[in-house]
């Protein structure tokens, strides 16, 4: 079989195309054949060098995927053949909260990742994916809609008649926009651009706030949230401060991102002043990956996708994914 992998170093100038041995399942594991596989800023960070955890080669890149399960062990009772699944970025952590043994696995670096033609796991590292979903809309939900749906709902509790507050229409961000509207809350998205502006709307946005002067968005959001939001994705890293500036009392602002950097100004007197909490999001577990999919499947709800790829395209979709103010989930299509 195929698989892209970093072999001397990481980087893009050590991916090679490979052919490997085809895996045999064992008893309680199962074969997917991959058909597609989307991109998020990690994948970036490992490619430039710039990850915060160690990665190192031999290693099989990407984090998301979808495919199709061809061969089944003996013992397996989750899966058939045939069925359209998703692996778990995080393969071991299946319920409760998040331990060093449960994280210490995750596809795409240190473990392998789900830029091959075949991937084996165990039945317990991977979910069916929405039944309304094809093979290229489900390889963007590991990583980017599950740490939208686990921050809002598990971390954050997310109830019907909150505020919510979205920074772009990217990966997390569309996934987070149509969560929170499911839910009953109102969406405020701070978004530029014509096009931009089209999706956020589309997605179910009730507020756009799109700044003149990005230090000046926090007042901006008040105007349409005099009180403060509830909650607030914070996608750019460096934008903490101004993240909490826009909560009102008892705020959760969920830091599921650095795509803008690795460090932050942090305003202790606003925060202390509004009672914020700050939370960090790593994806989430596989039950919550469950529910998530009976959401999606209850209410409709698809991926925006914003541009796809030919699987030998990597490179190029690594530069569309460092575009800023891009749309949607990036995706290598395999077939």
């Amino acid at each position: 079989m195929w698989c892209y992998r970093y072999e001397e170093a990481i980087g893009l100038d050590h991916l090679r195309l490979i052919e490997v041995v085809e895996p045999t399942p064992e008893a309680d594991e199962i074969v997917i054949r991959m058909l597609a596989a989307s991109l998020n800023y990690r994948d970036l960070a490992i490619a430039r060098g710039h990850y915060h955890a160690g990665v190192s080669p031999p290693l099989v890149p990407l984090s998301d995927g979808a495919g199709r399960v061809v061969a089944c062990g003996a013992n397996v009772t989750r899966f058939a053949v045939g069925d359209l699944v998703c692996p778990l970025y995080l393969p071991d952590w299946l319920d409760g909260p998040i331990t060093p043994a449960k994280a210490a696995r995750r596809l795409g670096g240190p473990s392998d990742g789900t830029y091959s033609e075949l991937l084996c796991v165990r039945e317990h590292g991977a979910v069916l994916a929405p039944r309304h979903l094809d093979a290229v809309e489900a390889a963007t939900l590991p990583v980017a809609a599950l740490t939208a749906w686990h921050s809002l709902f598990v971390q954050g509790g997310l109830q019907s008649g909150m505020t919510v507050l979205v920074q772009g229409v990217g990966g997390v961000a569309s996934f987070a926009i149509q969560f929170a509207k499911l839910a009953g809350a109102k969406v405020a998205v701070i978004v530029a651009g014509t096009e931009c502006v089209k999706f956020a709307r589309d997605l179910g946005a009730d507020h756009i706030v799109d700044p003149a002067d990005y230090r000046c968005w926090p007042s901006d959001v008040r105007r349409c949230a005099p009180g403060g939001v509830d909650r607030v994705i914070d996608v750019a890293g460096s934008t903490l401060s101004s993240s909490i500036a826009c909560c009102g009392p008892e705020g959760v602002v969920h830091m599921v991102g650095y795509s803008a950097g690795t460090q932050a100004p942090l305003d202790l007197f606003t925060a202390i002043r509004h009672a914020i909490t700050l939370k960090a999001a790593s994806a989430g577990h596989r039950a919550s990956f469950e529910r998530m999919v009976g959401a999606m499947e209850s209410g409709g709800i698809r991926p925006l996708i914003g541009d796809t790829f030919r699987r030998a395209e990597f490179p190029q979709a690594l530069a569309a994914l460092d575009r800023r103010g891009r749309a949607g989930k990036i995706v290598l299509d395999f077939f």
